[in-house]
C-alpha cells in the first residue's frame, strides 16, 4: 500500500476566507488520520541517526483545502475556476500540487512511500488533476520544519476519494 506525502511550505500571499462566509463542504475524502504513518519504505530510507530523528517530526494530521497549482500560486496568485486550464498545464508538466488552507497556508503535495516516489512509480496527477480548484480534505503523516510542512497521506486512497456526503 503506497502512501501520499504532502509537504506544506507557507503561502507567499494569503488567501484570507470571507468575513462570515461558511467554508464549502469538501469535494472529496483523501486519505484517513487514523492511519496515517510512515511506511516500511520510508523508515528504510531513513538511514541515518539524524534522518531517524527528523521522521519523529511526523505528526498524523488532517488538512481541508482548495487543490492549486503551487508554482501560479506562489508567482502570481493564481488560483480557482478561471485558473483550471492552466493549472492543469502546469501540474501535467511537473509542477507541484497544493492545498491552501483557510488560513492562506500551503501544503505541497508528494507521494509518501521513498523507494516508490524516487523511482517514479506513483504519481498525484491521476487524483489531483480532477480536483483543481475543488475544497478536499487530506490525511496523512505532517511534518513542520522551519517554514516546511509536510503532510504524508495513505495513497491507496488516491485511487478512489470518498465524494462529500449528501447534504
Amino acid at each position: 500500500m503506497l502512501r501520499l506525502a504532502v509537504v506544506a511550505a507557507l503561502a507567499l500571499t494569503a488567501a484570507p476566507a470571507l468575513a462570515g462566509a461558511k467554508p464549502a463542504e469538501p469535494a472529496a475524502t483523501i486519505g484517513s488520520e487514523s492511519a496515517a504513518k510512515w511506511t516500511e519504505t520510508t523508515v528504510k530510507a531513513a538511514a541515518t541517526p539524524e534522518q531517524q530523528a527528523q521522521l519523529k517530526n511526523g505528526k498524523p494530521a488532517t488538512v481541508i483545502g482548495e487543490v492549486i497549482d503551487v508554482s501560479c500560486y506562489a508567482q502570481l496568485g493564481k488560483r480557482g475556476e478561471k485558473h483550471i486550464a492552466c493549472g492543469t498545464k502546469c501540474i501535467q508538466n511537473g509542477q507541484p500540487v497544493g492545498l491552501l488552507d483557510d488560513e492562506g497556508n500551503v501544503y505541497t503535495l508528494f507521494v509518501e512511500q521513498h523507494d516508490p516516489r524516487r523511482d517514479g512509480q506513483v504519481d498525484l496527477k491521476s487524483t489531483f488533476l480532477p480536483l483543481l480548484a475543488k475544497r478536499v480534505k487530506v490525511s496523512g503523516m505532517l511534518v513542520d520544519q522551519k517554514t516546511v510542512k509536510a503532510l504524508y497521506v495513505d495513497s491507496a486512497a488516491l485511487a478512489a476519494p470518498a465524494a462529500a456526503p449528501a447534504k
